[in-house]
């Protein structure tokens, strides 16, 4: 137990790509707090990843997902409770925003629970009723980029900014694994390897696969490509139905590797093509040029925080973005992108590569 020294909760229950573009406010909290012990509580699923991030000291996966499928889930909610509340917390801060009133009362909940001195967070759906410090309603608006909200909203909470962007850390240990299988792609001097994500949390953001099929054949036949399959657990149905549209062989990837794994060979690609996703933030933080198709969701708001000339995002105009719903009949905002368009920004990105894209190290930022 630490509570002999002044330690800071940061709440950010949400998925990896979330945990990204946040990762300049977690850092402005560590500024701003360069002597306190930096708690994270954030997803099972992002929890992998933020243990590796050098400005946080310890990490809490919240079962917000397995709440949703088993009651059970419930008590490793207390039990966690338990354990946060030894600490004596001065500061929780909510780095996320408040959507709903159901959603503000649960953290509101959480925050009361936990007994720590002040509380920080968006004062939004009467979240501001819990808390000692509120943040402004107007803190996550549409019109603006989630990363800076986020940062918004760790500097009000106290926090440091600085002139640094996102960032991506993984395990040193899964370097080794990888640093013969990319190099050995490359039957032909430059090939490039590209990998393509056709998966994501909602199925409403994944483009056709028989389309990412088409796009990775004429990468093969035009560019020399090497094609490179990835995805989660839950996504090899979706990867395997591209591999089994194209014509060209495919290295499939999908279900074989872990958070930090998949985080070491999307920095190493020379082209990553990708549904709005975890891996389309990885990508963007870890450096590499990316293809990113958008959807339901706004590009200003959710798209990568990549170096500038290093991305292409793909999408058009349609009236009922941003859409939260989990199906939809009619899902033209991702059928309205073509194959051609997509192909095209692939070639506008590879044209510009180096000869051999060279090896990174264990993390990046952008």
């Amino acid at each position: 137990m630490a509570a002999h020294r002044d330690c800071i909760l940061i709440v950010l229950v949400a998925g990896i790509g979330d945990l990204i573009l946040a990762s300049k406010g977690i850092r402005a909290i560590r500024n701003g707090n360069p002597e306190a012990e930096i708690h994270l509580l954030t997803s099972t699923d992002a929890a992998p990843l933020a243990r590796h991030y050098p400005y946080i000291d310890r990490v809490w996966p919240f079962p917000i997902r397995e709440l949703r499928s088993s009651k059970g889930s419930v008590w490793a909610v207390l039990t966690l409770i338990r354990r946060l509340r030894r600490f004596r917390f001065r500061l929780v801060v909510n780095l996320y925003s408040v959507e709903s009133a159901a959603g503000a009362m649960k953290m509101g909940m959480l925050f009361r629970a936990i007994r720590a001195r002040h509380r920080a967070g968006h004062d939004r759906n009467g979240f501001g009723f819990f808390l000692t410090k509120r943040i402004a309603p107007g803190t996550f608006l549409a019109d603006r980029h989630f990363s800076e909200a986020v940062l918004t909203a760790a500097v009000a909470a106290g926090g440091v900014p600085d002139s640094n962007g996102v960032d991506v850390f993984w395990d040193r240990g899964v370097e080794n694994r990888w640093n013969g299988f990319l190099p050995g792609l490359h039957e032909a001097a430059g090939a490039p390897v590209v990998g393509i994500h056709p998966g994501s949390d909602r199925s409403l953001k994944r483009w056709d696969s028989g389309r990412y099929s088409r796009v990775a054949d004429r990468l093969v036949e035009s560019e020399g490509a090497r094609i490179i399959l990835l995805g989660g657990p839950s996504e090899t149905q979706v990867a395997g139905a591209v591999e089994r549209g194209m014509r060209h062989p495919a290295v499939n990837l999908s279900g074989r590797l872990s958070l930090d794994d998949l985080a070491c060979v999307i920095s190493r690609l020379d082209l990553l093509v990708t549904n709005d996703s975890g891996p389309m933030h990885i990508g963007a933080a870890a450096g590499t040029p990316l293809v990113a198709l958008f959807g339901p969701a706004l590009p200003g708001q959710f798209g990568p925080c990549a170096p500038p000339g290093s991305s292409r995002l793909i999408w058009h105009q349609i009236d009922c973005r941003p859409c939260r719903q989990d199906g939809c009949r009619q899902p033209h905002c991702m059928d309205m992108i073509t194959a051609e368009e997509v192909y095209e920004g692939c070639r506008s990105l590879l044209v510009t590569r180096p000869h051999r894209k060279e090896t990174v190290t264990v993390g990046g930022h952008s």
